[in-house]
């Protein structure tokens, strides 16, 4: 009875997941926000184009390139309907910026009243109609709606037809800071990650060396049977969908769009928090309670070099990540989905919601998916396929887990390493400080790319 239950919801989970992973090919990318935010950060270099100082430094800017750019960045976007007014209201400022007024106004006017970007559609069709119009609460609607490069356009016409010259000047003032505070995040966004690619290039051709000068560690063993790697890793795979179905019911009820960004934060803390809860009770049931021998195959001991296994480890994971992505995309085009989590990351505004998710993939994240993919997983494996058959194995689980199409390749390439680590050094601790930096330093980034 317990091998045709396990049979019957391996089928099961097989037909959903494949289904689901073939649904993710088409689905917009999650990305889509990170690489708008890119181009809107590029908007922002514009002002300094007129900074006497700069103009040698910046002579080769093209700032009508940048706009044209921004302009097809937006108008091929497959953004979520939800952020498809925002989307009109920014292509229409790109617009005017073009001198194409009314193709600005008819964007403008698309946009729906029920939208919370109405008002300044309607606030910004006011000021370029002919003749314009200034709305009372003008001011106030552009500066709680717009940002950067956008709203310094819309106040920059909104000054222009109230002749208030000292406003104006004041704002290509503050327009000039925030393009110098955009060319030193530019500077770190592009940079670091140069340096790092740089760095883990250097990191896996040290590898192949030490590899070959150092004896192969000792085979694995693992004192439960390979059947329980099977049920433990179906199991968690259809608590997964389960759960998955269940928040989201829960998420509609509670009408989660509509509440406090804190709010949503804790909610997405708090499920994962239940999918935690469910893969260490499977972990319990079928391992832990059964053989308590095997607690010790779970070790998080601190060996010799554990920082320079988890910062050589994130080093060498670049390249590989990077290179998978560059593929992933070309294979995928527009689509293959992705985790909708990182476009919230760039637009927390409040330190307490940061703290919140930075929690939830930099800290509960890192501990829980390596204690179950490297700590039960791989050795599982490891046990009854060489070394090498089971990273890859153990690494393709990993890639599949997180149910986008787009992310498959980079995951995998993530989890080779971390598979890897696990196999030399034969403890949690460099795996889980690797998956934290890597989760981290994505954290890190996204803030600086969206941050306000």
């Amino acid at each position: 009875m317990r091998r045709l239950l396990l049979i019957m919801t391996t089928a099961l989970v097989l037909l959903i997941g494949i289904s689901t992973l073939i649904s993710t090919v088409r689905a917009p990318q999650a990305r889509a926000v990170i690489e708008l935010n890119q181009v809107d950060l590029q908007l922002q270099l514009v002002p300094l184009k007129a900074d006497p100082d700069l103009a040698e430094a910046l002579a080769s800017l093209d700032t009508r390139q940048i706009v044209e750019e921004a302009v097809t960045a937006y108008r091929t976007s497959r953004l979520p309907p939800e952020d498809k007014p925002e989307q009109q209201v920014k292509l229409g400022l790109l617009e005017v910026s073009r001198a194409r007024t009314t193709q600005a106004l008819t964007i403008w006017r698309t946009v729906e009243q029920r939208s919370a970007f109405y008002p300044v559609a309607q606030t910004l069709v006011a000021l370029w109609q002919t003749p314009p119009r200034i709305l009372n609460d003008a001011e106030p609607v552009i500066d709680q709606k717009l940002e950067g490069w956008y709203r310094a356009t819309a106040l920059t016409q909104l000054y222009r037809l109230q002749q208030r010259t000292d406003a104006l000047r004041s704002q290509q003032a503050d327009d000039r800071t925030l393009g110098y505070q955009t060319l030193g995040k530019l500077v770190l966004l592009n940079g670091l990650p140069l340096l790092g690619l740089l760095g883990g290039i250097g990191i896996l051709v040290g590898w192949i060396g030490w590899r070959n000068r150092n004896p192969e560690p000792p085979s694995w063993s693992v004192p439960w049977r390979l059947e329980t790697l099977w049920e433990g890793v179906v199991y968690w795979f259809a608590a997964f969908m389960v759960a998955g179905v269940m928040l989201a019911r829960l998420s509609g009820a509670l009408k989660l769009e509509t509440l406090d960004p804190l709010s949503q934060a804790l909610f997405t803390l708090a499920s994962y928090g239940v999918l935690v809860a469910i893969g260490l009770g499977l972990l319990y049931v079928l391992v832990w309670q059964p053989y308590p021998e095997s607690r010790k195959e779970f070790r998080f001991d601190v060996p010799p070099g554990t920082w320079q296994w988890a910062v050589g480890g994130w080093l060498a994971a670049l390249p590989l990540v990077l290179s998978s992505s560059l593929l992933s995309s070309r294979l995928l085009g527009d689509g293959g989905g992705g985790n909708s989590l990182l476009g919230g990351i760039g637009s927390a505004e409040s330190w307490l919601i940061r703290v919140v998710l930075f929690l939830t993939v930099a800290v509960a994240a890192p501990l829980f998916e390596e204690t179950f993919f490297r700590g039960f997983v791989f050795p599982s494996l490891a046990s009854h396929l060489s070394a090498p058959v089971a990273v890859v194995a153990s690494a393709s689980l990993f890639a599949i887990a997180h149910w986008s199409a787009l992310e498959f390749l980079p995951l995998f390439a993530l989890g080779t390493v971390l598979a890897t680590i696990y196999h030399y050094t034969r403890s949690l601790v460099p795996c889980v400080l690797l998956h934290a930096l890597w989760n981290g330093s994505t954290f890190a980034f996204l803030l600086l790319l969206g941050g306000k």
